[in-house]
């Protein structure tokens, strides 16, 4: 979670680092677009747009198919898959780190799939991250501590306010707004279910809501043995 914001989100970067520290890029640098994207993103982002959850075998897949897709923002966004290199979860942390607080949950990660949502201005306004873990008592844990974390989050971090509200969602939701030290508003969304968590941060409030209920249809067409549950 760290700084209040950082530079666009434009590789494998950890969801601590684009999501809750910020998925607004430096002012005058625009978020990379889905054009030029290296061939391991582009494969990811194909895979995920095709992937059915209702075919998932695996927590893994069941992830893969829930992940952040062109079709869940509105019309003119795209999205940049940042596909975590050869899979190693090793120093790329998700959640770790949020409101200076330290989640068991991170190693307990089996894979996880980062996408940013890219406005029609080149903006990287959504940033999300679909992850599996190696138990669905292990997903339950990280929404737990996400909430956990959010509650004693330090006053000069964040300022929490009311949280969104939110239709359309499944499973068990954590769902939080705060503002910046400068001014700037996020919204941030998880829904998980067993094995499963999704959690996305948004600048743009109706495109993360959109987002959101697109990754909730599918989280909850996922087959229970693929989450565990």
């Amino acid at each position: 979670m760290g700084s209040p914001r950082v530079a666009a989100v434009v590789t494998a970067a950890a969801l601590t680092a684009g999501l809750l520290g910020g998925c607004g890029g430096s002012a005058g640098e625009p978020a990379a677009t889905p054009t030029g994207e290296p061939a391991p993103a582009r494969a990811e982002r194909s895979a995920a747009a095709a992937a059915d959850p209702a075919t998932a075998g695996t927590a893994a897949e069941a992830a893969l198919a829930v992940a952040l897709r062109a079709s869940d923002l509105p019309e003119g966004w795209t999205v940049q898959a940042n596909p975590v290199p050869d899979g190693d979860l090793a120093g790329n942390p998700s959640l770790a780190g949020i409101c200076g607080v330290d989640l068991t949950s991170e190693a307990r990660r089996t894979a996880k799939f980062p996408v940013v949502g890219v406005d029609p201005a080149g903006r990287a306004a959504v940033a999300s991250e679909a992850i599996a873990y190696d138990s669905p008592a292990a997903g339950g844990l990280a929404l737990t501590e996400l909430r956990d974390a959010l509650e004693s989050c330090p006053a000069g971090d964040r300022t929490l306010v009311e949280p969104p509200a939110l239709e359309g969602l499944t499973g068990t939701v954590v769902a939080a707004r705060w503002q910046l030290e400068d001014g700037t508003t996020q919204d941030l969304v998880a829904q998980g279910r067993g094995a499963v968590v999704s959690v996305l941060i948004a600048e743009d409030a109706a495109a993360g809501a959109t987002a959101a209920r697109g990754i909730a249809a599918r989280l909850a067409a996922l087959p229970a043995a693929a989450v565990g549950r």
